[in-house]
Order: C-alpha cells, then sequence, then structure tokens
C-alpha cells in the first residue's frame, strides 16, 4: 500500500525521455501534448513494497477517455537520475531482437484493464520498438518493482486543448488538475 502525493504537473517541450545511460525519443503529432506529472511516493508500511505502475491512469470528462502514460519513471540514486520500469507484452516475443526491450511475465498481469471506467474510451499508446522501415508497434505493460519511497514521474499524451484532467492510480482518485498558459493548479487529494 503507497501514498501518493503530488508534487508539480507541467507540460512537456523536449521529445527525447532520458534516464542514465540512455534515452529513447517519444514522438506525438502535432495537436498532441505531452505533460508530465510528478509524485511523491511512499510505502505506508515504512518497507519496501510491490509497486505496481500499471495502476495510474488521466480521466479527461472533456473527450470521456482513460489514458494510460507514455511513460513512467521513478528516480534513482542521488534523486536526480530518473530509471523507467521494465516492459511487459503478453505474448513471448518471436523476434529475439524485441527481447532487448520487452519481457514476457505471465505471472504479473496488466492492471489497467482492471480500473475501466464505463462510458470511457481506453487509450493505449504504441511503442514502436521495431525501425521507421521495419516497425514493431507494440503497446506494452510495465514491470512491478519493489519500494519504499522515491519520486515519480508521469508522462501522459493529450489533445494540446485538455487543460482539465484527473489522475488516479487504481480507484483513487490522486490529482484533480487544470493547466493553463501561467499556471498549474492542482486539487490535491
Amino acid at each position: 500500500m503507497f501514498l501518493l502525493i503530488i508534487l508539480n504537473s507541467k507540460l512537456l517541450k523536449q521529445k527525447k525521455a532520458v534516464g542514465g545511460n540512455y534515452y529513447f525519443t517519444i514522438e506525438t503529432p502535432e495537436d498532441i501534448e505531452k505533460i508530465q506529472v510528478r509524485f511523491k511516493m511512499k510505502s505506508i508500511l515504512g518497507e519496501q513494497d510491490d509497486f505496481d505502475p500499471n495502476k495510474f491512469y488521466l480521466v479527461s470528462d472533456k473527450y470521456k477517455t482513460r489514458v494510460r502514460p507514455i511513460d513512467v519513471r521513478r528516480n534513482y540514486a542521488v534523486g536526480w537520475i530518473y530509471i523507467g520500469f521494465g516492459h511487459l507484452v503478453n505474448f513471448q516475443p518471436e523476434d529475439k531482437r524485441l527481447n532487448e526491450w520487452v519481457s514476457y511475465k505471465p505471472e504479473i498481469k496488466n492492471t489497467f484493464n482492471n480500473f475501466k471506467v464505463e462510458g470511457y474510451k481506453d487509450i493505449c499508446p504504441n511503442i514502436n520498438f521495431g525501425t521507421k522501415k521495419k516497425p514493431k508497434m507494440i503497446s506494452p505493460y510495465l514491470d512491478h518493482k519493489e519500494l519504499k519511497s522515491c519520486k515519480i514521474d508521469l508522462c501522459f499524451s493529450s489533445p494540446k486543448d485538455l487543460k482539465n484532467f484527473r489522475i488516479y492510480y487504481g480507484n483513487e482518485l490522486i490529482a484533480d488538475t487544470k493547466i493553463n498558459l501561467w499556471a498549474t493548479s492542482i486539487n490535491r487529494k
């Protein structure tokens, strides 16, 4: 069980997600913006516990959508290095090169599917694990990690005009957010 406290949310302008000694490009269409939200996460028990990043999602009443994050990262070491959670798929990859990027662990379930919002469409971003010439589009879910406390960065893609949204962890509302050009207003839950 974890306590999540929102620290801030902002519009992202960069295209690269950097962590440690690697980076990858998050490309979105012209009419799509990237939104980053940072949380402080702490185990209620005060010791390491199984953390499931698949329970995060953004809800837009305007578009009637429930959106899985493009990326979820946690801080590591001194706090300024953020590393991602491993990508999982619900099939055994036949392409051996794909095993560098995704894993098959049937014992870890995609819990994003457990929190449907009636009347809302689920949006799960696809990631190209191939090349432009030979794309391998996959909508992965994330591996769990034993954590005690850390900062969590969520990155969502959304239409540029989406300025009001809610963020959930499972069934729990953790942020009711309004973004404008000059400031971000967050109702802490």
